[in-house]
């Protein structure tokens, strides 16, 4: 496919296009890592969590140009609450003890942080979505042309 449009017409490629098959993606991608949030992904060493919230920004700044600016105060705000709860909610409590073997003992994890921590990327994402709805960035709906029938 050629990308030089040196004619000064319309475009060879539809951007639109690739925004939606990234999104996909990241949605995808969210998705397996929701399995187990709370595990660490063997090739970044972070928690999957940190993944999602990641994987859910990525697809906020896409579609960013289309939101209000109401729209993207409050999920700026969203934003910052979810990354200091990842500062001051904790999902384990690492102990200075060492086990029987002279090694540090595994972190214990903290139910209700986890719980916390869940519930917001859940809400997160959730605004997202219904936020790309109302601006048509989603998959088409029943009332809409070429939905479910």
């Amino acid at each position: 496919m050629d990308f030089n449009n040196n004619n000064g017409g319309d475009a060879q490629f539809n951007q639109a296009a690739f925004q939606q098959a990234r999104m996909n993606e990241l949605f995808g991608q969210i998705d397996l890592l929701s399995v187990d949030m709370f595990a660490k992904d063997f090739h970044t060493g972070k928690y999957c969590y940190e993944i999602i919230f990641n994987n859910l920004n990525s697809i906020l700044i896409t579609i960013s140009p289309k939101l209000s600016s109401a729209e993207l105060e409050e999920l700026s705000k969203f934003r910052h609450i979810i990354r200091q709860m990842f500062e001051l909610k904790p999902i384990y409590k690492k102990d200075d003890v060492l086990n029987f073997q002279g090694k540090p003992s595994k972190p214990k994890p903290i139910p209700e942080n986890k719980n916390t921590i869940e519930d917001l990327l859940f809400n997160y994402r959730l605004y997202i979505e219904i936020a790309m709805d109302a601006h048509g960035l989603s998959n088409p709906n029943k009332e809409t042309e070429g939905g479910w029938d």
